[in-house]
């Protein structure tokens, strides 16, 4: 019975979301904290960590600082929100698989001309990524097998095959942090820092993102056109225009709603794709329970997620309210150079974290709290948060410990370590120094 709790708390937070009332926020950490405690066994070992460290930062901030009470409220209104953004997003998840049209995508990526199916993938994986998030991940790599299962392959083609699709798949994955406005690396700074906008962000992040697309493509595309040769299947894919057209279709909704509104995207995606999906699986059932038992497994199958972005909402607010982040903005804020530096070391720091097993998205909200003292102080942060933004979108396919690489590890049957550094060792080598030139030309652009 606990585990209606996280529909319940997601619920709270969506409709405090859409109607601006920050007391429900409330019910809804409320409502987390209460499903957490009753399943804190269930959880994986990293999570539990993280929860035991957070909880020592709560009774540090507690026993040593004087802040303003009202941060206590800002910390569960942060938990609540960053829990629910991935809970609501991952829906999806519910969507694809009622969609038999979704296991024919590979057959439709992996046709036309050769030159073309590298960018083709990791742009489609991108693009479902910024919906479904880690469960395009599973969706993607999970189909693969059984796509490539239909051919007559040797094992060596096979795996030669699933590698290339797979560093495919995660490589435009790893490009939602940049572009996407559901991406959580958008929504936590654009909430924390208002006068960033994702329209205003998007050049910058596009202009990474194609750094990125063009090394991989030179790495890569080779792989893709051998497994497509070794298949050697012409015969057309079916359903790519409804799934196309239903695409497009969610998207511009959820354009409408940030504009006539004052949700940002997204907030709008956070809103419309629960409200799709329940809608959606309510006609189908013709059973409220069915829909409700779907969810709550959906919403279940994620809590290890859930938990880590909620204690890193938990740990961001925490640090910034224990270490002197005013006085760290004032010494960075007297000189131009240390801008361009803060953006170097938030690049460099979440990989470099991440490679040691610290979630990218913890270190994203202790940098998030630093640069909303910064931009309070006048100070241009373009060059840091893209900086951010560069650093979580690499971390991603460089980390042993993170969610997508432990995904593709599962369905290659190779060690995380191998995915990181034998499949992405020499590509991030490669973008790495594009990515400190873009930051050096942005900084520029800003002086």
């Amino acid at each position: 019975m606990s585990a209606r709790l996280l529909p319940l708390a997601v619920f709270l937070e969506l409709l405090a979301l859409a109607g601006q009332w920050p007391w429900l926020s409330w019910l809804s950490a409320a409502a987390l904290s209460g499903y957490f405690l009753l399943n804190f066994r269930r959880l994986l070992i990293y999570p539990r960590i993280l929860g035991l460290v957070t909880l020592g930062m709560l009774v540090l901030l507690a026993v040593l600082s004087d802040s303003d009470p009202g941060i206590w409220g800002r910390l569960a209104s942060s938990a609540a929100y960053y829990a629910a953004f991935l809970g609501a997003l991952g829906l999806m998840q519910l969507l694809a698989q009622h969609l038999p049209h979704l296991r024919e995508m590979h057959k439709a990526l992996l046709a036309g001309p050769a030159l073309w199916l590298y960018p083709r993938y990791v742009l489609t994986s991108g693009s479902i990524g910024s919906i479904l998030n880690f469960g395009m991940m599973a969706l993607l790599c999970g189909t693969l097998n059984q796509h490539l299962q239909q051919y007559n392959l040797d094992d060596g083609r096979r795996r030669a095959g699933m590698r290339a699709v797979m560093v495919t798949t995660l490589r435009g994955f790893a490009l939602v942090p940049l572009i996407a406005p559901t991406s959580v690396t958008i929504a936590m700074i654009t909430r924390e820092m208002p006068e960033l906008s994702w329209a205003g962000m998007l050049p910058y992040g596009l202009a990474a993102s194609v750094l990125l697309l063009l090394v991989g493509w030179h790495r890569e595309n080779r792989s893709l056109v051998a497994l497509r040769d070794d298949i050697a299947d012409s015969t057309p894919a079916s359903g790519m225009g409804q799934l196309l057209i239903g695409s497009l279709l969610g998207l511009t909704a959820i354009g409408m709603l940030a504009w006539l509104t004052v949700l940002t995207p997204s907030q709008a995606a956070m809103l419309l794709i629960p409200l799709g999906i329940v809608s959606y699986l309510l006609w189908r059932e013709r059973s409220p329970r069915s829909a409700l038992n779907q969810v709550t497994e959906n919403l279940v199958s994620m809590h290890n997620e859930m938990f880590i972005f909620a204690c890193a909402a938990i740990l961001g607010g925490t640090l910034g309210a224990l270490v002197p982040m005013e006085q760290l903005a004032h010494w960075l804020a007297q000189e131009p150079k240390y801008n361009v530096l803060l953006a170097v070391a938030s690049l460099f720091g979440i990989i470099l974290l991440a490679l040691i097993g610290i979630a990218p998205i913890v270190s994203l909200a202790l940098l998030v709290g630093l640069l909303a003292q910064l931009a309070q102080l006048g100070v241009p942060i373009m060059t840091p948060a893209l900086g951010l933004m560069c650093g979580f979108s690499i971390a991603m396919i460089f980390s042993p410990f993170g969610p997508s690489t432990l995904i593709l590890s599962r369905f290659s049957g190779v060690k995380p370590r191998e995915v990181v550094f034998g499949w992405n060792g020499r590509y991030v080598a490669s973008v790495l120094p594009l990515l400190l030139l873009l930051l050096l030309a942005t900084h520029w652009l800003h002086l």
